[in-house]
């Protein structure tokens, strides 16, 4: 096996870079039309405000600006190797809103812009190529990620997807359902 995959498709940083910036312009643009109490107020069956929502895709594109850039991914996200190695992602959750549910939405707001500057950075590093490498060729805590056995499963460019532009899509209708009283948006 080696680092860099073998046929795999032509993706460069600037279209996924541009990916990210449409998701997020959108995902802004729904955050902007709500109110602070539609944000920080009700919650969903699992006790989750928007906010929270928020924050948690913040740690998590953290957790892969930081694997990008060569440092700790569990340190980013305020996670230790214990919990990381039971890949139990509602574990994991429950960490990361419990770090950051007594923070403003000030506060969260200008955390995940700092996340976000993070990443750009770190992908503005890569080249096209480094997108195809496989993810334990960036992990700086060698502790490993739940794929599947395929190699493109491996892929770093999954990673940055799913943390970023594809996990604002999954997290905006449940963000929509809290706001609309539990009704699918």
């Amino acid at each position: 096996m080696t680092d860099q995959a073998q046929g795999a498709p032509e993706v460069s940083v600037a279209e996924l870079k541009r990916r990210i910036a449409a998701g997020w312009e959108a995902l802004w643009a729904y955050l902007d039309s709500l109110t602070l109490e539609q944000i920080t107020g009700p919650n969903d069956a699992a006790g989750w405000t928007v906010k929270d929502h928020v924050a948690h895709l913040a740690a998590w594109e953290d957790g892969i600006a930081a694997l990008l850039a060569g440092k700790s991914r569990l340190e980013a996200m305020n996670i230790d190797k214990a919990m990381w190695q039971q890949h139990d992602y509602d574990v994991m959750n429950a960490k990361i809103q419990a770090d950051h549910r007594d923070l403003s939405w000030d506060d969260v707001k200008a955390h995940y812009q700092r996340v976000h500057e993070r990443l750009n950075a770190a992908l503005d590093a890569l080249s096209d190529a480094d997108l195809m490498r496989t993810i334990e060729t960036y992990d700086v805590d060698r502790e490993p990620a739940p794929f599947d056995a395929h190699d493109q499963d491996r892929w770093v460019i999954w990673y940055v997807v799913g943390n970023t532009f594809g996990h604002y899509e999954e997290h905006q209708p449940w963000m929509w359902a809290i706001v609309n009283d539990g009704e699918a948006g």
